[in-house]
């Protein structure tokens, strides 16, 4: 009997509800002193925690990421001489929100005058592992079936599974010798979520 090793690669994906969403703002200003600038920035994040607790009850958490306050100068005549122009203060932040609230957040956070930068939407910690484990093993299937499909185009009868790997968890020489020693030696997990989900892939 010959005996023929077929290596090959799964891949699958699937799609899955978000968890919550990040809303991550910014808002920039000026002031003619340092103590204004840094006062009102306060004063913008205090406002944003009041608007972020009584909008709709969807909002998880509120971070503060920078509040930065810079001086700033013009360039003034022929020789470029330097002048004090002020104080620029900039607040950047992110609110998690449920994502049936996002909506009513954005819309409260701009009645503040706050900017909305962009939303990403995310899995909470428990049903990524679930969705990891799920599209993982239609990858494996996968790959059982693309050897299976080898060994009836050879007229010949799929054999026992010898070696099974994620790439995730290997370098490439580890994942390329494995590969050349199993019928499913590279199952390749992807998982593709919705634009209201976190993309991962692997």
């Amino acid at each position: 009997m010959i005996t023929v090793t077929i290596a090959v690669k799964g891949s699958a994906s699937d799609e899955f509800p978000a968890d919550f969403a990040i809303v991550h703002f910014t808002h920039q200003f000026t002031a003619p002193a340092r103590s204004e600038a840094l006062a009102e920035g306060n004063a913008v994040v205090a406002q944003l925690r009041v608007t972020a607790a009584h909008a709709g009850g969807g909002v998880r958490e509120m971070k503060v990421r920078s509040l930065r306050v810079e001086e700033m100068f013009n360039f003034v005549g022929p020789d470029h001489v330097r002048e004090k122009s002020g104080w620029t203060a900039l607040v950047a932040g992110e609110l998690l929100v449920e994502p049936g609230d996002v909506p009513e957040v954005v819309a409260a956070i701009n009645e503040v005058g706050v900017s909305i930068t962009h939303i990403s939407w995310h899995l909470d910690p428990d049903t990524e592992a679930r969705a990891q484990r799920a599209v993982r093993r239609l990858a494996v299937a996968d790959a059982a079936d693309a050897a299976n499909d080898f060994a009836m185009a050879l007229g010949a009868t799929l054999g026992r599974l010898n070696t099974l790997a994620d790439p995730g968890l290997l370098g490439a020489a580890s994942l390329q010798n494995i590969g050349r020693a199993s019928w499913a030696g590279c199952p390749r997990r992807r998982g593709r979520q919705p634009r209201h989900a976190m993309r991962e892939s692997t």
